[in-house]
């Protein structure tokens, strides 16, 4: 297990998929076969290496993104095995803007599923190249044809079949590798660490996809079809040169296929990841800003430049409460003791620590380079989506975007003596997942937590209960309203205050106008200010509003404030044109005709033929609005609908009920639209 630094076989990457496709059973194979681990464990037993967290071996998902580093053939494979659940995908959101490659996981039963959708797409925002490997082919009804074929309608970028199945089900041993036209057998131990290599005569569905991969490969390098057309093979480094290309341009995605969880076919998809996924310098230079001159800059992957890394996660110990900081460093060098900045807060601070994870356990380093991926101690007023830098000079680097939560619950410590105590580690949990937000109302004290869903709070809860040693109450899951306003209203705003023996005076004149839905909030400062503080001062005036909607108090959303005149006199100072600023859009906002806005949810449902019809008169019932039915696979339809979150708390249940346990469902956050009349809003 070598240590030596060489950032050009170092490998970043990601295993992602819907919940159950096997994620973290393949993860765990990987570790076992690279030899970084000694004894397979196993999801269902709560065994496995990265799935530590408590709620994670008891409930069999993967809850949190955990990171290892493993070993294989020179090369380096930093890991990070993210969630499938929908309430978690904060930790893939900020995976996948550190990490260089992804392997993106498909069930040859359930085929391509929503969750496995969505971060498709989220690696295509982030620019991710990627390799799948379509799982579960020992499985009755396996059909990696079908899964290809879903592929290619569903996703964006091409895949092509770069294996073949060697038997399927019961019957299913190895596979053929197209490239180098050969058989890949596991028939020698049930552990699968031994398996066989043989040459074969390819038949004529190996002609087939093997042709596909040569005519789609061959708009990379021409000379592939030369040589095809000359030998009817071409040579095997010829087409992973063309291959890999294809991949690091996001042209191409290659499908492999095994069985993770019978220990079949998991090396070549080892060996896929070195040849396909991009080394850190296979990459673009990383944009920032050097905040110094206010100009864009890019940094290259080198250990010789000036350090600058991105801080993607915050997980908090809960015994010694001490904050790890995940970060990924893109140039230069980290040592301990090292002065750096961070550049969002301008603050200068000093790294007491440098680990490199294994899931949980932590391995003391030195220094980390270019391209790697560490957790760091010693930070202060540090968040996820933060950029530290060298501070000689000071880059920062794009953040990260968080969804917006959606459930709501209220939670009171058991025992008063424990007030301080909660408040103390909430604040400490939504450093450690932005996707959480808290709200303490001011007059009643009570604490209202909000989240991405059901499970996302119940899990803090139980956090709090066991993790941090906290009995906590917890209300009925609500729903997390938004408002906006309908009307385009105009607002002279003056406030005059004496505090503490000093006047304090602000004079604004404020536009708001309605925005189209799900634009999110906008403004604009038009008079020319040459005061640093009196800019300030507005800006926080209004970000402050817009979080404290005039209707019950929900975010604002979809609305435009523009600042049209500042009136200055001799007594204006940065509080009055705050007061003035906040008394004014709070003003503005109640003369806007201002509506409630509630999540809607789109709802898929996976359910046999015969309970159809029971599904759609609940859904109908619960004021659903059905989008589609069709078929999913030889004995399953798929129902497709949108409904408001409000009327499908506890849906499980129902469901269970309706089709004797034998549906499931996935639901993701569609829109907001405006809540019927005569709703009642607790």
């Amino acid at each position: 297990m070598s240590e030596v630094y060489d950032i050009k076989k170092l490998r970043n990457i990601g295993f992602a998929a819907h919940i159950d496709a096997g994620k973290t059973t393949t993860t765990e194979r990987v570790l076992f076969y690279t030899g970084r681990i000694h004894k397979i464990g196993e999801v269902d037993e709560g065994t496995t290496t990265t799935d530590w967290m408590v709620q994670e071996k008891e409930r069999g998902i993967t809850i949190t993104s955990a990171a290892v580093t493993t070993y294989w053939k020179g090369h380096r494979i930093n890991i990070i095995d993210t969630p499938g659940h929908v309430d978690f995908t904060i930790e893939v959101e900020r995976s996948l803007r550190v990490l260089d490659g992804l392997i993106v996981i498909f069930s040859a039963v359930e085929g391509v599923e929503p969750q496995s959708e969505t971060v498709w797409h989220q690696a295509d925002k982030y620019l991710v190249p990627r390799i799948a490997f379509i799982n579960k082919l020992d499985r009755i009804g396996a059909d990696p044809f079908s899964v290809l074929e879903q592929m290619r309608n569903r996703l964006t970028i091409k895949t092509i079949f770069i294996q073949y199945p060697i038997g399927l089900e019961n019957d299913f041993v190895g596979v053929v590798d197209l490239i180098e036209k050969k058989a890949y057998i596991w028939d020698i131990d049930e552990v699968g660490q031994q398996y066989r290599i043989e040459d074969i005569e390819f038949n004529d569905e190996h002609i087939k996809f093997y042709e596909d991969i040569v005519f789609n490969l061959a708009e990379i390098d021409e000379n592939i079809l030369n040589e095809y057309e000359k030998n009817f093979f071409v040579k095997p480094d010829l087409l992973k040169s063309a291959l890999r290309k294809a991949v690091l341009e996001l042209k191409l995605v290659p499908v492999l296929m095994g069985s993770a969880l019978k220990n079949k076919a998991i090396q070549p998809l080892i060996d896929a990841i070195i040849d396909y996924l991009p080394s850190p310098l296979d990459l673009s230079s990383i944009e920032g800003i050097d905040i110094l001159k206010n100009q864009t800059v890019f940094l290259n992957s080198s250990e010789n430049e000036s350090f600058c890394g991105l801080v993607f996660k915050v997980q908090v110990d809960p015994e010694s409460l001490q904050e790890l900081f995940y970060t990924r460093i893109y140039s230069g060098t980290i040592r301990v003791n090292q002065k750096i900045l961070n550049v969002n807060t301008r603050q200068e601070q000093r790294i007491t620590r440098i680990y490199l994870m294994h899931s949980n356990r932590k391995n003391t380093i030195n220094e980390a380079r270019a391209g790697e991926i560490v957790a760091l101690v010693g930070l202060k007023n540090t968040l996820t989506g933060h950029t530290l830098s060298d501070i000689s000079r000071p880059i920062k680097l794009k953040g990260l975007d968080y969804p917006e939560p959606v459930v709501s619950i209220a939670i009171e410590p058991k025992s008063n003596k424990d007030l301080e105590k909660l408040e103390e580690i909430l604040k400490l949990m939504l450093d450690e997942d932005p996707s959480l937000k808290l709200k303490k109302d001011q007059e009643t004290g009570q604490i209202v937590l909000s989240g991405m869903g059901e499970l996302h709070l119940e899990i803090v809860v139980d956090r709090l209960n066991r993790d941090f040693k906290i009995p906590v109450r917890a209300g009925k899951p609500q729903v997390t309203y938004r408002e906006t306003i309908t009307n385009e209203v105009e607002i002279i705003s003056e406030e005059e205050r004496e505090i503490a023996g000093n006047k304090h005076y602000g004079k604004v004149k404020i536009r708001i106008l309605p925005m189209e839905r799900g634009t999110g909030n906008e403004y604009i400062i038009k008079p020319i200010l040459n005061n640093d503080e009196f800019i300030k001062a507005i800006e926080s005036a209004i970000l402050e509003a817009f979080g404290y909607g005039p209707i019950a108090g929900y975010p604002i959303v979809d609305v435009k404030v523009e600042i049209e005149e500042i009136y200055i006199n001799n007594y204006t100072t940065a509080l009055g044109l705050r007061l003035a600023v906040l008394k004014g859009i709070r003003d503005g906002f109640r003369k806007a005709n201002g509506i409630l806005l509630e999540p809607v949810v789109q709802l898929e449902i996976l359910i046999p033929s015969e309970f159809v019809g029971n599904i759609t008169s609940d859904l109908s019932s619960r004021g659903g609005h059905l989008k589609s039915i069709e078929q999913y696979s030889p004995i399953l339809q798929k129902i497709i609908a949108t409904i408001p979150l409000r009327k499908i708390f506890g849906y499980a249940t129902q469901l269970r009920s309706l089709s004797q346990g034998r549906a499931s469902f996935w639901m993701k956050l569609s829109h907001f639209e405006p809540v019927e009349e005569g709703i009642v809003i607790i």
